[in-house]
C-alpha cells in the first residue's frame, strides 16, 4: 500500500483495517506516519482472526467488504468513527453467517452518473476459486449501514466455489490472477462479462485437476 509522498497529506487521510472475522477499524493515517524497524501494533486480533485488508481512504469515499460466501456490504467511510488508539479490536463491519469470512476490503468513490446513463463506468470485479467471475456496475452495490448482513455480490455455487477476491475496476484496467499451482494470467477487464449481482459469472481462467485461484489483483502499470 503506497504511503503519500507528502507527509502533510496524512492529516486529511484515514487508514482502514478489516479482519477475516468481520471487524473493521479506522485510524488517522498520522498514527502510522512514523514506524521504526521493530514495527508498531496496528490492531488487536481475536484468536483465530487475521487482517485481510488495509486501505487508505477519505471521508467522502465508501468502504466495501466482500466475503468468501459471496456477500458484500458497502457503507460510508465518514460513518466509521476514527479510533484514537492502535491496540483496540475494532467494531463489526458485517454480520457474518456461520463458516463465512471476509476476503476483501475495498475503498470506492461515490457514483457521479450523468443524465441518460446507467453508470459512471466503474465496476466491482468478483473472482472465485474455481476460475469464474464477472464485473457488476458499481451502483448496484447500494450504500447501507455498517454491521448489516450485506447483499449478494456473486452467487456462491458448487461450480464457482468460494470467492477469493472482489475489488473496484474500470474498463481500461487489467487484472492478474494467480493459482495455487504457481500459474499466473493477465486479463483485460473489458474482456470480462458484465452481469448483475445475483449471478454466477463466466469462466475467466481454465483450471486443471485440483488447481484453485488464490488471488486476483488489479495491475497498476503506472507504478515504477
Amino acid at each position: 500500500m503506497p504511503f503519500p509522498d507528502d507527509e502533510s497529506d496524512t492529516k486529511n487521510l484515514q487508514i482502514v483495517f478489516a479482519t477475516a472475522k468481520g471487524k473493521v477499524r479506522k485510524n488517522s493515517l498520522e498514527d502510522f506516519s512514523s514506524i521504526n524497524s521493530a514495527g508498531k501494533i496496528a490492531i488487536k486480533l481475536d484468536p483465530n482472526d487475521k487482517i485481510v485488508g488495509v486501505e487508505i481512504c477519505k471521508d467522502d469515499q465508501d468502504v466495501m467488504l466482500s466475503t468468501k460466501n459471496g456477500k458484500c456490504i458497502r457503507f460510508e467511510s465518514k460513518k466509521l468513527r476514527i479510533f484514537k488508539g492502535r491496540s483496540s479490536k475494532g467494531i463489526k463491519g458485517i454480520e457474518l453467517s456461520p463458516n463465512d469470512e471476509i476476503v476483501s476490503l475495498s475503498i470506492t468513490n461515490k457514483e457521479k452518473i450523468k443524465k441518460d446513463t446507467k453508470s459512471d463506468g466503474r465496476f466491482v470485479l468478483s473472482i472465485t476459486e474455481n476460475g469464474y467471475g464477472k464485473k457488476t456496475l458499481n451502483n448496484e452495490y447500494r450504500v447501507t449501514n455498517r454491521g448489516g448482513k450485506g447483499i449478494i455480490g456473486i452467487v456462491n455455487s458448487p461450480r464457482n466455489g468460494s470467492i477469493c477476491s472482489s475489488f473496484p475496476v474500470i474498463e481500461g484496467d487489467d487484472v492478474m490472477i494467480s493459482t495455487n499451482k504457481g500459474r499466473v494470467i493477465r486479463v483485460a477487464v473489458k474482456e470480462i462479462r458484465t452481469a448483475g449481482r445475483n449471478t454466477q459469472g463466466v469462466r475467466i481462467i481454465k483450471l486443471s485437476g485440483d488447481e484453485k485461484v488464490v488471488s486476483a489483483i488489479k495491475i497498476d502499470d503506472n507504478l515504477e
